[in-house]
């Protein structure tokens, strides 16, 4: 079965109903707590303090022994085993998952709850805006925010910004796919509590981040620019983030920062010409911000070991990225 969607698994949608008829679809939209609930998802897992195992003994036979090396996850409903893991693993329960989506506020809403491969996998799809920017062409966005845990140590707690409709394990897998670079993550090992914390922390960001796009997008995308104030904005927005640029450079410093800004305005510009042949939209502040604040989110160090794309998804969501890009939206507010 190409959507994973067993016997013993459950599943809800909000008005349009999936592809493969599975599951209930509803026509009110559901908070959290209710989406739970209606996809029969509010059962829960234990951990065992150990295995049955069958190991040889001197006679090559194989009686039963007790192992604490390995511990089973059981579904406390059915009593199925959804995996078998090192004592280490944290379980995070699937109330724990759908309650951190209130995190991105009080009269937040579900687009899909749902569970995969007989419970082993969580899915709890948070429904944002969808809209289209003036003068953006067929720029249409529409904001999921995808929560994600599993009970069989394939899925990270985990918080994946998306425009996809996750409804089964294709599209899961297409979500993943496109995002991933985006994707918050906490595996299932240490202090859970301190991990279901921070990513409280990052979504509250997130919706802060969602609603100052969502009210700035059109000011910007309105704000037409010609070639050259294009450029001047580019350079404006190195200096804003880098440092000055010196037209002449005289010292090593000096050219390095010359060469650097350089480079980086070009990827900009490139940027800004792809998006707006692919749009063919006319040419905006919104587009130049975008051209930035995509590089930004994807720049990876060219020296020393590289970064994790989970721990730049975290600075997108909560560090030094995010602060940047909406340094450099402000910065055009203010400049055009």
């Amino acid at each position: 079965m190409a959507h994973e969607i067993t016997s013993t698994d459950g599943a809800v949608f909000y008005k349009e109903q999936a592809w493969h008829g599975l599951g209930y679809t509803v026509e009110e939209a559901m908070t959290p707590h209710q989406a739970l609930k209606m996809a029969g998802l509010d059962w829960r897992v234990h951990k065992t303090t150990g295995i049955r195992t069958w190991e040889a003994d001197t006679e090559g036979e194989f009686p039963p022994s007790y192992s604490d090396k390995f511990c089973a996850i059981l579904r406390d409903d059915t009593n199925d085993i959804l995996s078998v893991q090192s004592p280490d693993y944290q379980l995070v329960q699937n109330y724990e998952v759908f309650d951190l989506a209130y995190a991105l506020g009080a009269d937040v809403k579900i687009e899909s709850a749902l569970s995969l491969q007989g419970g082993k996998k969580i899915i709890c799809l948070v429904k944002g805006d969808t809209f289209a920017p003036s003068n953006s062409g067929n720029d249409s966005i529409t904001q999921y925010l995808a929560l994600l845990s599993s009970h069989d140590g394939t899925i990270a707690l985990s918080g994946l910004p998306t425009s996809v409709r996750i409804v089964c394990m294709n599209t899961l897998k297409m979500a993943l796919g496109r995002a991933k670079k985006n994707m918050i993550r906490f595996t299932h090992t240490g202090n859970m509590e301190d991990k279901k914390s921070q990513m409280r922390l990052a979504l509250e960001q997130y919706a802060n981040t969602g609603k100052f796009f969502k009210e700035q997008v059109n000011i910007l995308s309105n704000a037409s620019l010609n070639t050259e104030q294009i450029q001047k904005f580019f350079l404006s927005v190195y200096e804003l983030l880098e440092s000055p640029i010196v037209a002449n450079p005289q010292t090593e410093k000096e050219y390095k920062n010359y060469l650097n800004a350089t480079v980086l305005v070009s990827k900009w510009s490139a940027g800004f010409d792809e998006e707006r042949k692919e749009l063919n939209a006319p040419a905006s502040a919104w587009m130049a911000v975008n051209a930035v604040t995509k590089e930004l989110q994807h720049r990876i160090p060219t020296k020393g070991r590289k970064t994790g794309w989970e721990n730049r998804a975290y600075n997108n969501l909560m560090g030094s990225n995010q602060d940047d890009s909406i340094a450099v939206a402000n910065h055009a507010l203010a400049w055009c």
